[in-house]
């Protein structure tokens, strides 16, 4: 099922906006990274796409239909959402973080299991989240997703995986394997749409990039390999950049002085 923003403006005050006619699709099957300098309204167009801000021009929809239509349930069946910050209170377990994750859509403790099991979290389900660091409630907050929108094969194209900054706090392994499992979770179907600040890391998981800039338009949107490009970037960024081939065939992508 495919996410769509249709010529999207916004703003949080009246005569400043963030966005500036935004329009974007992004297809199930595929890993689409946004990225940007900060302020450009990356964290603002994936709650626009849940339905949780009402833009001033324009609409997201999800499978044709506007977000803001769908009953509450029904965009909980279809959207996952893993935030930059938890706002997770209480001294909730990590298993009842992620159990949440099935309000809406039923009960499923095997979900739950294979959610802390592909985040690789089983150990600590009956720890305090509070009590973790905050890599490892990132990864409890990707498990909650994954249980959210979990299903069988042929409901995954009609699942969509939001997720902004997911990795930012984990170390090199865990986020290498995060961003794997998301790849994963495309390649079974869903659309995942994650932001990133690691340009790396987007060159090398994502099929396709929206490039955002300082003022909330689009600079680029396409092909990663050809979207993330050190010259493409150093005009958004206001930096150098420089490629260096990593291994595996991939790419570094490195800010640079002068």
């Amino acid at each position: 099922m495919t996410l769509a923003f249709e010529n999207i403006a916004f703003g949080y005050k009246r005569g400043t906006p963030v966005l500036r006619g935004v329009s974007a699709a992004f297809e199930p099957g595929r890993v689409h990274a946004i990225v940007g300098p900060n302020g450009a309204g990356k964290t603002t167009l994936l709650r626009i796409g849940l339905g949780l801000l009402r833009p001033w021009e324009g609409r997201a929809t999800l499978g044709g239909r506007d977000v803001r239509s769908l009953r509450a349930q029904d965009r909980a069946t279809r959207l996952a959402y893993t935030a930059q910050r938890s706002s997770v209170v209480g001294a909730f377990s990590v298993r009842q973080v992620v159990r949440f994750a099935r309000h809406a859509t039923g009960a499923d403790e095997g979900a739950v299991d294979r959610a802390l099991a592909t985040m690789r979290i089983e150990d600590r389900a009956a720890e305090a989240f509070a009590n973790l660091s905050v890599g490892q409630q990132q990864r409890v907050a990707l498990a909650r997703s994954l249980a959210q929108i979990d299903g069988p094969a042929d409901a995954m194209p009609s699942r969509v995986l939001l997720a902004d900054e997911p990795v930012s706090a984990m170390d090199p392994a865990h986020a290498l394997h995060a961003m794997t499992t998301l790849r994963g979770v495309a390649r079974r179907g869903a659309a995942v749409v994650v932001v990133l600040h690691d340009l790396t890391m987007a060159r090398r998981f994502a099929d396709d990039a929206l490039v955002l800039d300082a003022a909330g338009r689009i600079a680029a949107h396409g092909a990663a390999s050809s979207t993330l490009t050190a010259n493409r970037l150093s005009d958004v960024y206001g930096v150098g950049f420089v490629e260096a081939e990593g291994g595996a065939g991939g790419v570094a992508i490195l800010p640079v002085e002068g």
